[in-house]
This record gives structure tokens, C-alpha cells and sequence, in this order.
């Protein structure tokens, strides 16, 4: 049996096959089967243990598919070399060469790939499987921090083969075990990736797929994705998680606009109405005192560039304010008065591109992203952009300095920052899937870029949904649609049942924290201009939830560590031609306490378990301190304040130990 040491870890591999079979570290030993992989070449998956997946017709939100075959494996290794820290095993799979690279670096294990051609015809290459095997199943408890699903998932109580999958790309994954804690993580800086967790009736298999595509010239290389290993000492394990991602370098960025409430809207009105109003930007500003007295600091504009009949996410050009919302003129005066009462202006860029017609597509070839035959790679009738183009960069950069100058913008919600399509003609050596996170996060970076050589703050929303360390630099607010996926399934599984609603968002948004860094600041919702009209809900908050239940989560929301945000007519539902009681005097009040009470220079939320319907958590630091208390029932529930026998009400006409049904309190703590 051979080995890998150093000060915390022992790994160690089977002399029959080279397989890994154990990692350690003091008492606490995972027993594996070894890791396998599976890829797709020429259309086939080359160890048959997953299902192929052509990637060809995906979507810019499809993830590669995981589907066990309940057989495959992989071969015997060719060669296999251990040097110190680190040992290589090689497979020769079909001319394919895979180099799994095995390498200790204190309490991690990372695992690398790296694939080589070795025949004389290029290899069409589909996804690349990471797959870790461990070898029990009882006491097997996993779960994905910060994503959906949000449950922990015993692995006793799944039927074999079924796979637990994350509905949003996942980097990490916890499991416990009786013998301790480990948590698995992959990042790949280059493309999207799935994560899967299901067993075989003997190990259980944690599945990570990036969605590799490219064409391998013969005696080319190129490597995949790290899959990190750490076994946990006895601290918080989800905190190990922040800790080592840290270590790598993945930190948010700093100095840009993280504090204030949003707003989302457009001058024609709401999307779920069709756009009713059809003001222009000059009449629309009329409305801006009223959301600044209602609380709100930021109006995020849905785009107002030049646009045909397909909608405003359909932009022609986005150097031009549409006629229809007053032009150039109408947008300097939305911008100007919002300044003037103390707002930013957020504009909602598209770039993933126009129609192919218009002259940005047609005028620049190299720019938009070919199929493998070359033609046009096309989404929503538009063109998809290769956004690691430098041109279209610098393209991107200059059109957004240029709106600064203009009329004083503040900042970006960016459409579709996951990035576009692959790119088969990729700018030099790009390789087709590269068009996906590292072009996301290109692109994202572009605009920062854009509103920095205009001497703005950073202000940046990428309409990122997935929570995922590649972006952290780039963000100065996470678009935390795994919170709102979260609630449409708490929603739909336990809305009867207010104590165990409680208990299990108090759940996610405790694990959410952990593992994400301390200052990594959250865009909170309870929908947004997708959800209300087309995608998960289709409905309003208030539908969802009814009025007093949606009240009492936007006082979650508001009062948890992010920005709140609200969609235009969460106020007044006839601004989208509803009936319905209106919400300013409540989203007044909320947002009021919201600056008054919740302590500043704190992204901090310690999230405390009442074991009722009640959710409650402390923000702010020792010394100043308050506690949050939120009825998430219909039912008045008593408060138990033992553990803070000194706190202190804040909110006038407010019971100091009784909650009313979907009420809140702030205390003095």
C-alpha cells in the first residue's frame, strides 16, 4: 500500500489498483472506494459510469446532467508515481490521457486532471465527472450550504441511484458522519459545473460535472476543475468551508455600495401587467419623492436602451435611451433628481447582445459566439457574445464609462452575468465552455471597470444566482435568488406548518452565512421581474404567501444582514392592475426601523433556534447589539426572552413579550 503524509493528512491507495481507499486525519478516517471519473469523447462517455449529456443545444442556465448507469468503471491506471506531497495516477482511456493529481496541502486533499491527447485525430470533448466514493452509508447525513435543496439528506433514506442534485451550481458539500465531519468542494475557474450526491447500494458517489466543452488538438492539453477534500477538526465545519476559500484568494471586493434598500422598476411599469404605464422617464421621476420617503435608496432601472417589440431585454443598441422613456434628455433628468433627492440609479445592461441585424452584432463578426459549423450561436433571437473577447470588453468598459459621463449612473445590475453559450471559434486560446463562468465573470468585471474609470463607487448585482467563490471580487451584492428558491420550497412543503417553516429557513440562512465570507454582502427578495411574470412562483409575494404572511418575510429580509429590495407595485398593487391593500405606510415603517435600529459596520447575523414559529437572531456586534424576533405564524405567539432578561423594546406600541401574527419587535440587547 502506498502512501501520502504530511503534518495532518494520511491518504492512502490500493496495491491492486491504485485506487484511493482512505484519507485520515488523527482518529478520523473516511474509508473510500477510490475516485472514479467519467467524460464524454466523440459523443461517448468513456467509462460508462454516468449517462452522456451532449451540451451541444444547452441553454445558458442547463447544467450537465448527472445520471448513473449503475454500471461502468473506470481502468487500471498505467502508471502511477508518488513524489512528497503528491502522487499521479494515469489512464489511458481510448487515446485520452488522464492525469489524476492527487496533492496534500495541510488539512486538503485536491484532487486536479489534467487530459492529453495521445492520437492522431482531435477529440470532441463533452463534460468532464468527478466522482468520490465513500464507502458507507449508515449515519451519512450531506447537505449543500447555501443552496437548494435546502434539507439535510440522509443516505439510508434514499433509494439507490436516486440523485440528490442542486438546483443551482453548487461548490461545496457537507456530510456528516459518525466519525466526524468532511466537507467537498470544486471550483472551476473556466465552466459551469452540476453537483449530485446519490449511493449504490454500498458507497455513497458525490458526483461534480463541469461542463467541459472543446476540441483537443492531437498532443494538446488541458486540465478541469480542482476537487478539494477536507476532513474537519472539531470547529464549526461549515466555517472550515469560509476559512479555506479564503486561503485560496477568493475574497469580495471592497469600497463598493453594500448598504441602503432597493428598488426594481421601469418607466412603462411591471412586467407580470405588460407594461401598462408607458411614461417616459421624465413623468416616472415624478414618483421618485415618493420611494424616497417610503425608504428607498437605490432604483434599479430594468433596461431603457433603444429596443424592439420583443421587450426591453431585447436591446438594439445600448448606447441609446429609448425615445419611448424620453431619450437621452429624459434619462439625464430621472438620474439628476434622483441625485438630488439622495439616490443612486442603477441601469440593467444586457450584454449578452442584440439581434444579430444590428450594427454591435453585424459590425464586429469576431465578437458574437459561433456554433461548431460556424454559424451564429443565437439565444432569445439574439446573438450570444463571447464575453472573454478583449474588444467586447473594452467595448463594454467604454459604454458604460460613457453612460457615467452622460448622466451620472451609479451602478450595474448586469443581465445573464453567468456568462453566454460556447463559443466553437473562441478568441485564441479560449476554449469553447470558457464562455461560460470565466466569461461571466470577464464580462462582470468589465462593467466595474466601466463605472471605476468614471470615478463611481463600485455598485455591481451581476444576475448571478449561483453562490460560488469565482464571483467575489467582482460583486458588491450576491443576487441571492437561492434565498427566494429556498422560500418557494419551504412554501411548498411546510407553509401548515409555521414551527418547522421556522426551523428550516432559520436553517438555510445560518449555513448560508457560515459559509460565505463575513462581508460578502446579499441582494434580498421576495421576487423580482422573473419571478412575478414567468419563472419558479409567477406570482407576487402576497399571492405566495398572502399579504400578512409576505409582510412578515420582507421584515426578515429587511432586518437580516444584505439589501432588501422590493419590485415596483410590491407597494401598490394597482401599479400592476391588481386589487389588493396598499403596502407604502408598512414598507415606511419597516425600512424606517430598518436604518434606525439595525446597527451599521456590521454584516453580521447570528441566527438564533426557538423551536416555535418565531424566528429570531442578533445583529450587530458585543456591545451593540439587537435582537430581531419575527412571527412567522398567524397565531400570537409569547416571546421567550429568559436568555436576555435585560433586553429592551424598541418599537413603540409594540408588545414587549407578545407577538402578534406576522408582527415584529427589535430589542435592546
Amino acid at each position: 500500500m502506498q502512501t501520502l503524509d504530511n503534518n495532518l493528512l494520511n491518504c492512502s491507495f490500493s496495491n491492486e489498483n491504485n485506487g484511493l481507499t482512505s484519507v485520515k486525519r488523527g482518529d478520523f478516517q473516511l474509508n473510500l472506494d477510490g475516485f472514479a471519473f467519467d467524460f464524454g469523447c466523440n459523443e461517448v462517455n468513456q467509462t460508462g459510469i454516468l449517462e452522456y449529456d451532449s451540451m451541444l443545444n444547452f441553454r445558458t442556465w442547463n447544467l450537465p446532467a448527472i445520471k448513473p448507469t449503475k454500471k461502468g468503471n473506470i481502468p487500471n491506471p498505467i502508471s502511477f508515481e508518488v513524489n512528497k506531497d503528491t502522487a499521479v495516477a494515469s489512464y489511458l482511456v481510448n487515446q485520452c490521457l488522464v492525469r489524476v493529481i492527487y496533492h496534500l496541502a495541510d488539512s486538503i486533499l485536491s484532487i486536479d486532471i489534467e487530459l492529453e491527447n495521445q492520437s492522431s485525430d482531435t477529440l470532441y470533448l463533452n463534460t468532464f465527472s468527478f466522482i468520490l466514493k465513500l464507502k458507507e452509508l449508515e449515519n451519512v447525513i450531506f447537505d449543500f450550504p447555501g443552496n437548494v435543496p435546502m434539507q439535510h439528506f440522509e443516505a439510508t433514506k434514499l433509494e439507490p441511484y436516486q440523485v440528490i442534485e442542486t438546483g443551482l451550481i453548487s461548490f461545496v458539500t457537507h456530510t456528516s458522519t459518525s466519525k466526524g465531519d468532511f466537507n467537498l468542494m470544486f471550483i472551476d475557474s473556466i465552466e459551469k459545473w452540476s453537483t449530485g450526491v446519490y449511493h449504490d447500494g454500498s458507497c455513497v458517489n458525490y458526483v461534480y460535472s463541469a461542463g467541459l466543452e472543446a476540441d483537443l488538438e492531437p498532443g494538446a492539453k488541458l486540465s478541469v476543475g480542482t476537487l478539494y477534500l477536507q476532513l474537519c477538526d472539531s470547529s464549526n465545519p461549515y466555517l472550515q468551508v469560509r476559512d479555506f476559500v479564503s486561503s485560496l484568494g477568493y475574497k469580495p471586493c471592497e469600497g463598493g455600495i453594500t448598504e441602503g434598500v432597493m428598488y426594481s422598476c421601469h418607466p412603462s411599469g411591471t412586467m407580470d401587467a405588460g407594461f401598462p404605464l408607458k411614461d417616459d422617464l421624465f413623468k416616472y421621476a415624478e414618483y421618485l419623492p415618493t420611494l424616497k420617503n417610503m425608504g428607498i435608496d437605490h432604483v434599479w432601472l430594468l433596461p431603457v436602451f433603444e429596443h424592439n417589440e420583443d421587450g426591453v431585454y431585447h436591446s438594439n443598441d445600448q448606447s441609446i435611451i429609448d425615445e419611448r422613456y424620453g431619450g437621452e434628455e429624459g434619462c439625464k433628468y430621472f438620474c439628476d433628481k434622483a441625485h438630488e433627492l439622495g439616490m443612486t440609479v442603477l441601469f440593467d445592461y444586457v450584454p449578452h447582445g442584440p439581434a444579430p441585424e444590428f450594427p454591435v452584432a453585424r459590425d464586429n463578426p469576431e465578437w458574437p459566439s459561433k456554433r461548431r459549423d460556424g454559424s451564429l450561436q443565437d439565444e432569445w433571437d439574439c446573438v450570444s457574445m463571447d464575453y472573454n473577447h478583449p474588444g467586447y470588453q473594452e467595448y463594454t468598459a467604454e459604454l458604460v464609462h460613457d453612460h457615467v459621463k452622460r448622466f451620472g449612473v451609479d451602478g450595474a445590475r448586469i443581465d445573464c452575468a453567468m456568462g453566454g453559450l460556447s463559443n466553437w471559434r473562441p478568441y485564441k486560446d479560449n476554449r469553447p465552455s470558457g464562455n461560460s463562468v470565466k466569461a461571466g465573470v470577464n464580462i462582470t468585471n468589465s462593467i466595474r471597470e466601466g463605472f471605476l474609470r468614471g470615478g463611481k463607487q463600485s455598485f455591481i448585482l451581476p444576475e448571478n444566482f449561483n453562490p460560488i467563490p469565482n464571483y467575489y471580487h467582482v460583486t458588491d451584492l450576491f443576487y441571492d435568488m437561492t434565498l427566494y428558491r429556498v422560500l418557494d420550497e419551504i412554501e411548498k412543503l411546510f407553509m401548515d406548518n409555521p414551527t418547522e417553516y421556522t426551523r428550516l429557513l432559520t436553517d438555510f440562512l445560518e449555513r448560508q452565512a457560515l459559509v460565505a465570507p463575513e462581508n460578502y454582502h446579499k441582494l434580498r427578495y421576495l421576487g423580482n421581474h422573473d419571478t412575478v411574470s414567468w419563472v419558479f412562483q409567477s406570482r407576487r409575494a402576497t399571492d405566495c404567501y398572502t399579504v400578512d404572511g409576505a409582510k412578515a418575510l420582507w421584515a426578515v429580509i429587511s432586518l437580516i444582514d444584505g439589501m432588501p429590495m422590493i419590485y415596483q407595485g410590491d407597494e401598490d398593487p394597482s401599479i400592476y392592475q391588481a386589487e389588493g391593500p396598499k403596502l407604502i405606510d408598512f414598507f415606511t415603517e419597516l425600512f424606517a426601523n430598518r436604518k434606525k435600529y439595525i446597527p451599521t459596520g456590521s454584516n453580521v447575523t447570528t441566527y438564533l433556534k426557538t423551536g416555535t414559529p418565531v424566528m429570531a437572531f442578533l445583529r450587530g456586534t458585543e456591545g451593540n447589539q439587537v435582537l430581531v424576533t419575527v412571527n412567522l405564524s398567524g397565531e400570537e405567539q409569547v416571546l421567550d426572552l429568559s436568555s436576555y432578561p435585560l433586553a429592551k423594546p424598541l418599537l413603540e406600541g409594540k408588545s414587549s413579550d407578545i407577538l402578534r401574527p406576522y408582527d415584529y419587535q427589535i430589542f435592546r440587547v
